[in-house]
């Protein structure tokens, strides 16, 4: 199921550096949203705070809501981790997982997530590579390692690798 994200008074901060100044907004489900504006705006910072990678930087801490339908991912006993498995991310720069193959770089969050067999596991990759546009072009070399690929085709590994857990939210960077 999609879910609503509710930001009120969002700020973001690097140490003493506010990055990002009391945003709200609402994000309806099943939509599109694009953020424009220049390079160090706070486009990215923004995005991060809305699945708790913020919080990974070194001084990084937010303060206002962000809410996933009612919830406040930054309330007390919430799981950053859990959070992270409803609202994925694919990050500006690809960072496929180097030591692993293009299969094992998707099959990656599915096999941390839960247990699968072998047959639902290939289907669930190559359905996540076709959606990611990848799959006519790797679907002969699935054992060969992700870093090998080309820079568009790394980012779209790792849209697959984002897409083949199902997150409720998906934010992409660039």
């Amino acid at each position: 199921m999609a879910k609503r994200i509710d930001v009120s008074g969002l700020s973001a901060f690097y140490g003493t550096h506010k990055a990002i100044d009391d945003i709200s907004m609402t994000v309806e489900p099943r939509s599109v949203t694009a953020f424009i504006g220049p390079s160090g705006c706070g486009k990215s910072t923004f995005l991060r705070t809305l699945n708790r990678m913020h919080e990974v930087t070194p001084g990084g801490r937010v303060e206002g809501k962000v809410l996933l339908d009612d919830e406040n991912l930054y309330g007390p006993g919430v799981d950053p981790v859990a959070v992270r498995r409803t609202v994925g991310m694919v990050f500006q720069r690809p960072n496929p997982f180097p030591t692993m193959s293009i299969f094992d770089n998707v099959a990656a969050g599915l096999r941390l997530n839960g247990s699968f067999k072998k047959s639902e596991l290939q289907d669930i990759v190559e359905k996540s590579l076709q959606g990611a546009n990848l799959w006519n072009e790797v679907k002969d070399r699935l054992n060969k390692p992700g870093s090998g690929l080309s820079g568009g085709q790394q980012q779209r590994l790792c849209i697959a690798r984002a897409i083949a857990v199902e997150p409720q939210v998906l934010l992409m960077d660039e």
